[in-house]
């Protein structure tokens, strides 16, 4: 008997008859119902394979114009539907199947588990046989019997003269199409060259060979739709943001899309929406007032090309004035000849043994996929690509900085006793593992690379103060880099309260500790250097400043770095060289937590210990998320906390189109802020544009209690300590990663007052939803930091990590097996060829890897 999903096709079938075989019976015909139904034919329990043969039926009569195939093809799905025996029997399909007589003109398409199948051409397109043969360059096409058939590539049209014999290297704006001005575009995306235009991979892909209509829209779910503007209307909100409306509608209804905005954007929303124009919408389906309805969706024109040929679009990130079909048309230009011209970096050893496409047809595939199976081969090759560099890098590097010489430090074990015994509290057992490793690893000839990882408020600045200490009682000078003059000031203060805790309680002689930075007065400047060249200085915490030509030591022995990915590599090179020929052992810290199931690949050169466990006695930050029409009731809290005698941070919605744009957008909220919100109140502001002087400037009024509340935009995120500031207010948190969170809130509830953090999401999705309430269950870093490897997997994780970081852009959550693949490889490939010697393009890339850390970590 027939089931709900096969009783709703039979109806539409019955319509379509009954309207005379046009395809009209479902928007955009039977084909694009294909998806419905086999969605449907899933939650009914429905063979997939038997499903799939309908779908292909459906699709097939789609693509044929002939009335009198129609009427046959119909006349068979419905007997199939109809017939219990025709559906589980893969016997009786195929001969079902054999009886139709393909349309006059159809192409065949052979596959593995039928001789062909037929896609009659539309009546412009009409091509001779076609039969795919076994190919050579990693095509896949043979592995996919089960998928509909599609197209095949066709060949690479010929290049223009100008565009003849151009490498990879070559500027794109010797790309036909891409002038001065859409050339400035594409700088901003970090695209300068065709080799850049390859490698800039789409962040999606809409299948028009299985869109959905408005009718069969379910709530939760995230969908691409086809429709045309009915109508759009835009009105202000009392919190002064923007809301414009539109209802899209297509055959088969209405729907409401709204985006929350700043007035800066609606002029160019609305040009996006004119009235009676075909948009594609692609976004979560969610509800208001009981009605189905978009909230912030991607809205994009319509492109007629793509869609009547059933292809899968690739959807790009674009910046301001940047339109999608323009990207798309180049992006295809440039995959139909570049790709081939790319070289074959990965050995074929490697590349058999894991089954991984060539990288030709990886690039090819990634950005037109002729399936969505191809496309995730190709993906899976590239990140494979992505984390094998970075895993030949940071192994070669540990094997380099293991042959290091460093002094052997002995150190006495009744001091360190003496020293903790000297603190004011108790040490967390966490700390107290650190400590050991550090001391055996001081003791050993070769120099120490040793990352510390911790949680904020963990302990890690105690960690390194005791070493620093220790080596001090050993004659051994120490020298502490932080990214900017407040934090080193922190640390300044921190360190030398225990010091001189340290000397009072008699654990050690008294240990002289020097600040330097920019901002030390010259003749200042000239004490300390005499100081560090003579020994009589025992320990040095600073910024920049100390890897000056003018800094010599007598005796540096320890090298701590906070935040190493502030800094460049030649940085921190350049602050180990000061050790003279023997390099000082290094101890990274980083309060940003890693999962540890990714520490080996980010800091495989690094030794990793981490801090998991926190002080007792340390407060949990309150955390709420609100929705954007309760902002005034957040406001009315942070008002409420400042005439308390408190103070608070309000970070600004992240903006991807630049930092400049992102600056601008964090002047505006400063000057609405200030002007229409808490014109009572002196507020600070804090962007990424901002001089370094100007920078240190607001943190310290705000440190300083000279304003009330800090507007700052994501820089704020590592390094201010302010114990009186007691609220964390997010705008736009949805935008932000949970690590990005984490950092923000750890912000606050740095004194003895209660502390807050208030998120406040602009528009709604499954996952800012999910990584907005983990941050309100959750205190724990690392727990936070495993739930966001899960929500966006690694490549999104690595990418929003600190600058200096590695650009993981392809590698997903269900990579796990690449991350232990790469290592192996890396490993197995390193100890037959050490130094890369027999491998000279991955040697390139590896050195590729570093000038883009080193770069990185500078710019920072």
């Amino acid at each position: 008997m027939p089931n709900q999903a096969t009783e709703k096709l039979l109806k539409i079938l019955k319509l379509e008859a009954q309207t005379g075989y046009h395809d009209k019976a479902v928007t955009r015909g039977l084909q694009s119902f294909a998806a419905a139904w086999l969605a449907d034919a899933a939650r009914n329990d429905i063979d997939p394979d038997w499903a799939e043969t309908i779908a292909q039926e459906m699709r097939n009569y789609s693509a044929s114009t002939d009335e009198a195939y129609r009427r046959a093809a119909l006349d068979a799905l419905v007997t199939q539907l109809r017939s219990p025996v025709l559906r589980g029997s893969a016997q009786a399909r195929a001969k079902d199947a054999s009886t139709q007589r393909p349309p006059e003109g159809a192409i065949r398409f052979a596959t593995e588990d039928q001789p062909s199948r037929t896609l009659e051409a539309p009546p412009m397109e009409i091509a001779p046989v076609i039969t795919t043969s076994p190919s050579t360059e990693g095509d896949d096409r043979r592995s996919e019997p089960s998928l509909p058939a599609r197209r095949p590539r066709p060949e690479p049209r010929p290049l223009r003269p100008r565009e003849a014999g151009l490498g990879l290297d070559a500027p794109v704006t010797k790309i036909t199409g891409i002038g001065d001005f859409n050339a400035q575009k594409l700088a901003r995306l970090g695209i300068h060259t065709i080799r850049d235009l390859l490698y800039y991979f789409p962040m999606r892909y809409d299948d028009y060979s299985a869109l959905k209509t408005i009718n069969q829209l379910f709530y939760g779910e995230q969908v691409t739709i086809i429709g045309r503007v009915a109508s759009v209307r835009k009105h202000r909100t009392k919190s002064n943001l923007m809301i414009v409306r539109a209802v899209v509608e297509d055959a088969s209804g209405a729907i409401e899309c709204s985006w929350f905005t700043s007035e800066r954007y609606v002029d160019t929303l609305l040009k996006q929406l004119a009235v009676g124009r075909e948009i594609v919408i692609s976004g979560k389906v969610t509800e208001y007032l009981g009605r189905l309805t978009f909230q912030n969706p991607t809205c994009e024109p319509a492109e007629r090309e793509w869609i009547t040929g059933g292809s899968i679009v690739p959807v790009y990130r674009l910046t301001e004035g940047l339109q999608p079909l323009l990207m798309r048309r180049v992006m295809k230009r440039v995959v139909e000849y570049w790709p081939s011209r790319v070289p074959e970096h990965l050995p074929e050893a490697v590349r058999s043994e894991l089954g991984l496409m060539t990288i030709a047809e990886a690039l090819r595939e990634i950005h037109f996929p002729r399936s969505m199976r191809s496309q995730e081969r190709a993906r899976r090759r590239l990140a494979f690509d992505e984390l094998f560099t970075l895993q030949l890098a940071v192994l070669r590097q540990r094997q380099i900085w293991r042959q290091e010489p460093a002094q052997a430090l002995q150190v006495d074990l009744a001091v360190l006793d003496r020293l903790t015994a000297a603190l004011p509290y108790q040490l967390t057992g966490a700390q107290r593992r650190a400590l050991d490793a550090i001391v055996k690893d001081l003791s050993r000839p070769n120099a120490m690379h040793r990352l510390l990882q911790g949680d904020v408020g963990s302990g890690k600045t105690v960690v390194a103060a005791l070493s620093m200490a220790l080596v001090a009682g050993l004659g051994v000078q120490s020298a502490m880099m932080a990214p900017t003059e407040i934090l080193a000031e922190q640390h300044f203060k921190t360190v030398k309260r225990l010091f001189d805790a340290f000397a009072e309680q008699g654990a050690v002689a008294p240990i002289s500790l020097a600040l330097l930075t920019g901002s030390t007065k010259p003749a200042e400047k000239r004490a300390i250097y005499d100081g560090l060249a003579d020994g009589s200085i025992h320990a040095v915490i600073g910024t920049h400043a100390l890897i000056q030509a003018a800094v010599s030591f007598k005796n540096l022995g320890l090298v701590v770095v906070d935040e190493q990915h502030r800094f460049g590599v030649l940085q921190r090179t350049a602050l180990r060289k000061k050790g003279g020929a023997l390099s000082p052992h290094t101890l990274v810290m980083t309060a940003t937590p890693i999962p540890r199931t990714l520490a080996l690949t980010l800091y495989g050169d690094l030794d990793n210990t981490v801090l998991d466990e926190m002080p007792p006695g340390r407060q949990p930050i309150e955390t709420h998320w609100f929705p954007p029409t309760e902002r005034e009731r957040a406001y009315r809290f942070v008002q409420y906390q400042v005439e308390q005698g408190r103070q608070a941070f309000i970070i600004c919605p992240l903006v991807e189109e630049s930092d400049k744009i992102e600056a601008k957008a964090a002047v505006e909220e400063y000057e609405r802020l200030q002007q229409e919100v808490f014109p009572t109140l002196k507020l600070g502001l804090l962007h990424g544009k901002m001089k370094p002087a100007e920078k240190e400037q607001a943190m310290r009024a705000f440190a300083n209690g000279e304003t009330h509340i800090l507007v700052s935009t994501s820089v704020v995120e590592v390094g201010i300590d302010v114990p009186n500031a007691t609220v964390m207010l997010i705008e736009g948190a949805n935008r932000f990663g949970l690590a990005q969170l984490h950092q923000f809130r750890g912000r606050v509830g740095r004194g003895q007052h209660k502390s807050y953090c208030l998120l406040i999401a602009d528009s709604s999705s499954a996952i800012s939803d999910q990584r907005l309430q983990a941050i309100v269950n959750t205190q724990d870093g690392f727990k936070l930091a495993e739930i966001d490897l899960e929500i966006r997997g690694p490549g999104e994780f690595f990418g929003t990590r600190q600058s200096g970081d590695p650009e993981l852009r392809l590698v997903s959550v269900g990579d796990r097996d690449l991350l232990d693949a790469a290592r192996a490889q890396a490993e197995k490939l390193l100890e037959q060829d050490p130094e890369l010697a027999q491998h000279t393009l991955l040697a390139e890339r590896v050195a590729e890897f570093w000038k883009h850390r080193q770069v990185a970590g500078d710019a920072s």
